[in-house]
């Protein structure tokens, strides 16, 4: 039987990887700011079933969505999710991936 989530809750790790990456990639492009974070913001909503996602390739005892050039990573205890962290998964040019 598949468990539905009743909530979801971003830890305090997630909100500020959240808005460092933002701030460091849009700081000059408000608009486009404001449109990838409700994108991913959207998506930890859009988790239905704890088991819904992948499991994280690199820390398989949690989860992931992939929204554009991020990963979510997300644990669930019983019906809630908790988003741990976000990770910006685009090399940038000149540096190795």
């Amino acid at each position: 039987m598949k468990v539905k989530v009743s909530k979801v809750v971003w830890t305090l790790q997630a909100r500020e990887a959240l808005n460092a990456i933002l701030d460091y990639r849009y700081s000059k492009i408000p608009s486009a700011r404001k449109i990838v974070r409700k994108d991913i913001i959207d998506a930890s909503k859009g988790v239905i079933f704890i088991d819904q996602f992948q499991q994280d390739e690199i820390s398989p005892e949690y989860r992931r969505i992939i929204v554009r050039d991020y990963k979510l990573i997300y644990k669930a205890e019983k019906s809630i999710i908790y988003v741990l962290n976000v990770v910006c998964t685009k090399a940038e040019k000149g540096k190795p991936s």
